[in-house]
């Protein structure tokens, strides 16, 4: 049975060892494989908003949230600049991993992850994500600092510029990408 107070206790105690990545990912993989008991502690963010996160945890060495992507949603590339751990507990989160070129982004994987299981994304990691389905997809999102006080980067859709993270523009561009996406 999940307890969302275990779960971020446990993600506390686990920043601080030697590996906190690693160790949190076997704990989230263990976590997503109950959905039921995950949505009965988390009452899950709005599913029709653009992209809604409900922080559950926030520290400078940790920041913990439930993850709502609506259906057919598709994000701008982004980073993160700091470990992330995402485990999906319903629906499906398909990941577009790039590396920057001289020029431009370089697409250099993809990688769905289907309700129940997790993945460690590393500092250097820019992905765009999207819900393929017609339903919502909800995860748990496990962040190695302050996410939310983080320089961060996303990628402009029409001309590939790189800017820094702004949430509105952000926003805008997962609404604009994924109603562009669903037309074609």
């Amino acid at each position: 049975m999940f307890d969302l107070q275990d779960f971020v206790d446990r993600c506390k105690e686990l920043v601080r060892s030697p590996h906190p990545a690693e160790q949190i990912l076997q704990l989230m993989r263990s976590a997503v494989k109950d959905a039921n008991s995950i949505k009965k502690a988390i009452a899950p963010a709005v599913p029709r908003a653009a992209l809604t996160d409900a922080q559950l945890f926030g520290s400078d060495a940790l920041f913990v949230f439930n993850a709502t992507l609506p259906p057919h949603l598709v994000s701008p590339s982004h980073d993160h600049r700091m470990w992330a751990v995402i485990g999906v507990y319903e629906g499906q989160e398909n990941n577009v991993f790039y590396k920057r070129s001289p020029t431009r982004l370089e697409e250099v994987n993809r990688r769905e992850v289907l309700a129940g299981e997790a993945i460690l994304l590393g500092p250097e990691v820019i992905h765009a994500v999207a819900n393929p389905l017609d339903s919502t997809t909800l995860g748990l999102h496990v962040y190695g600092g302050d996410l939310d006080g983080a320089e961060r980067s996303m990628w402009n859709p029409y001309t590939g510029e790189e800017l820094r993270y702004d949430v509105p523009q952000f926003f805008r561009w997962c609404k604009e990408i994924s109603k562009r996406s669903r037309a074609v």
